[in-house]
């Protein structure tokens, strides 16, 4: 089996257009020899052809499906890629925050003073004592720092005051440690109801409170 070309005007099965509008057509015959210009042109022709069937498939292979094209990472195979899709605010209520350094490790010693340091009369109000602690507070607020002596059973205890180092009882509150020194003084102190003498006595309890300014923070 071959194939032979006819050259017809007119009476071709197929037919591709040529220079001075001569066409070419293909037959199948047994003696019939084929021309080598037409044979090239029709090489050239099926060339055409495969490639232009070659280019279309690659085209419809590469569209982007229906909707767009789906974003991918690397190649084969792929992971999905996570998009930002709402960005919200988050809110908290905060509460009042005050904390004091080291409270389980603060105490007071209370010693035996001149009463005249601490204001007092050395004759009427003998005898007197007095100690301070240093005390480390931070908070988130402008607090303010207060005191208060509580006597226990034993009686010692007569007369006091809580004073603050430099009249200083207030922190600035914006979350560091701030320093505070508070200090007790005792006077008409009824010494003899102690059982005995001792260098640590206990005879109450010191107190310290906190509040914020009166219409400060709510």
């Amino acid at each position: 089996m071959f194939i032979r070309l006819n050259v017809q005007p007119r009476q071709s099965a197929w037919a591709l257009a040529a220079p001075k509008t001569r066409k070419i057509g293909l037959s199948w015959g047994k003696n019939k020899r084929i021309n080598r210009g037409d044979m090239k042109m029709v090489k050239k022709c099926m060339i055409a052809l495969a490639v232009a069937a070659l280019m279309a498939a690659t085209v419809q292979a590469g569209a982007p499906a229906p909707g767009g094209s789906i974003k991918r990472d690397g190649d084969w195979p792929w992971t999905y890629k996570a998009i930002d899709l709402c960005v919200m605010p988050i809110y908290m209520d905060v509460g009042h925050f005050v904390q004091l350094k080291d409270c389980a490790d603060r105490e007071l010693n209370l010693k035996q003073v001149t009463c005249t340091s601490i204001g007092k009369n050395n004759t009427d109000d003998f005898p007197c004592y007095r100690d301070c602690e240093e005390i480390k507070v931070r908070a988130n607020f402008p607090a303010i720092l207060g005191g208060r002596v509580d006597k226990n059973s034993t009686g010692i205890l007569k007369d006091t005051e809580v004073k603050w180092a430099g009249d200083k009882f207030q922190i600035n509150g914006i979350g560091d440690w701030e320093t505070l020194t508070i200090c007790v003084n005792a006077w008409n102190a009824e010494i003899w109801r102690a059982t005995g003498p001792s260098e640590k006595t206990q005879v109450g309890t010191l107190t310290i409170t906190v509040k914020p300014p009166d219409g400060g923070t709510p």
